[in-house]
């Protein structure tokens, strides 16, 4: 039964293409041992991944182990990284759930990045999906955050996948038991230290006195919130083409929507500039628009402000073009800056194309109307933030940078291509969301860097 309904999820949400290489991540625990036996009997063409946290006094080296016979007795490739994780969060003052899912997806991925992998298979399940929702709840959540986990994103180009998206824990042991499968139990997840173990262990039991069917109660509502949302995210972005001319607000159009569809408006444009997307911030810069007085300033953070005019509303910052050491790209045409040359050209290609495989490192397609202001090219500086798509938060640039593993000379030659408003593309690595092809494109702007001769360097 479980492969069956594994096999139909991966059909359904077209998750792993037949000739796809996929790395499982496989803790050892029976949600991954199970993900890794189905997708092994389903016939896909595996690698297995483990992080070691060097905790529970030295049982997470024996989880390492036990995933190391498993890959060998399966016959697949193994990939192991350890890191004293919990000595490491504790000297850099930061939350161990969240630093210890920081590190292990940044080696998941360069992982996969390395082994050709564009799939990422991870073990998540049902249950996990209610325990991921009550904790949001508890800590404050939008809308948005009750959709949950995603059956499938896109982080840093590879395709992170959950096939196990609508199993239950118990359907996953009893299938593994009916196997004869063993698995590593880890005692740390019936402990209360952790904000998600106490909702596993002490929350949710206590919810089911009053409902016996709590979890399929939230899974509904998980399900609801997806439908709706993805509704009013399209209402979203059509309005945006309305209320946005040449990257200004009309005050106006704006006040023509329901607060709601304003707010996923604002939600939108901030992450597509990589501002924070806090429910305060949303709120008062929403009130702004429509009630504050025209020649007003409302801050933003990290270094863009709104401006009010009279009809319109506008984002302001320091502009690139006062940068001396930037360089304006003739578009079309071709510029010689920083040791390349930056070709760019309008393609008149259908905004449905198949950008993705159309796309290299350095080849990247961006929204032409989203870049009236121009497009300039310059090296990092303090304070570079970028949002890359997949993701749905900023970033800074040096911190992505030390995620990948750049060495710190070559960080300075990254060409960045960039507009008033923020960096569009890290040259090389990762476009952002800052002017990236929507279904609502109408003009595709190209633009392909080759290296130049070092006579025509600026």
């Amino acid at each position: 039964m479980l492969v069956s309904l594994v096999k139909k999820v991966i059909n359904e949400f077209d998750l792993i293409s037949p000739e796809e290489k996929v790395l499982v991540a496989v803790s050892g625990g029976a949600d991954s041992v199970a993900l890794l036996y189905v997708l092994f009997d389903l016939g896909y063409n595996l690698e297995v991944a483990h992080f070691d946290h060097q905790t529970r006094k030295g049982e997470s080296q024996k989880d390492a182990e036990f995933v190391a016979n498993l890959a060998r007795n399966l016959g697949l490739p193994f990939h192991l990284k350890s890191k004293p994780v919990e000595e490491e969060a504790f000297h850099l003052k930061r939350s161990f759930e969240e630093y210890a899912r920081e590190v292990r997806y940044k080696f998941l991925l360069e992982t996969a990045r390395l082994r050709g992998c564009p799939v990422l298979a991870t073990g998540h399940h049902a249950d996990d999906q209610v325990e991921t929702v009550l904790m949001r709840l508890i800590r404050g959540t939008t809308p948005l955050g009750l959709t949950g986990i995603p059956i499938v994103r896109i982080e840093e180009g590879i395709r992170i996948v959950r096939p196990l998206y609508y199993c239950s824990k118990g359907m996953i042991e009893n299938w593994l038991s009916d196997r004869g499968v063993d698995w590593r139990e880890d005692y740390t997840n019936y402990q209360t230290d952790y904000l998600r173990s106490k909702i596993r262990n002490t929350l949710i039991p206590e919810l089911k006195l009053y409902n016996q069917k709590i979890r399929d109660a939230i899974l509904h509502l998980v399900e609801l919130q997806q439908c709706e949302n993805e509704f009013l995210s399209r209402i979203a972005e059509g309005a945006l083409q309305y209320i946005v001319v040449d990257q200004k607000i009309s005050r106006a159009r704006f006040a023509e929507y329901h607060e709601a569809i304003r707010r996923r408006c604002l939600a939108l444009i901030f992450q597509r500039r990589g501002i924070e997307c806090t429910y305060e911030r949303i709120v008062s810069a929403s009130k702004f628009i429509l009630t504050g007085a025209t020649g007003q300033k409302f801050d933003l953070g990290q270094g863009i402000l709104l401006y009010n005019g009279k009809e319109w509303s506008e984002f302001i910052g320091q502009e690139v073009n006062r940068n001396p050491g930037s360089v304006r790209l003739k578009i079309p045409g071709t510029t010689c800056a920083f040791g390349y040359h930056f070709n760019s050209r309008i393609v008149m290609l259908p905004v449905n194309y198949d950008w993705k495989s159309y796309c290299k490192p350095n080849l990247q397609v961006f929204d032409a109307d989203a870049l009236a202001d121009g497009v300039w090219v310059r090296t990092r500086e303090n304070g570079d933030r970028i949002v890359p798509i997949g993701m749905n938060s900023s970033k800074k640039l040096s911190d992505y940078f030390i995620d990948l593993g750049v060495p710190l000379p070559e960080r300075d030659k990254v060409p960045l291509l960039c507009t008033p408003k923020g960096i569009i593309w890290v040259v090389g690595y990762v476009p952002t969301t800052l002017a990236m092809v929507t279904p609502f494109t109408r003009r595709i702007l190209e633009i392909e860097v080759v290296p130049c001769d070092s006579e025509s360097h600026r």
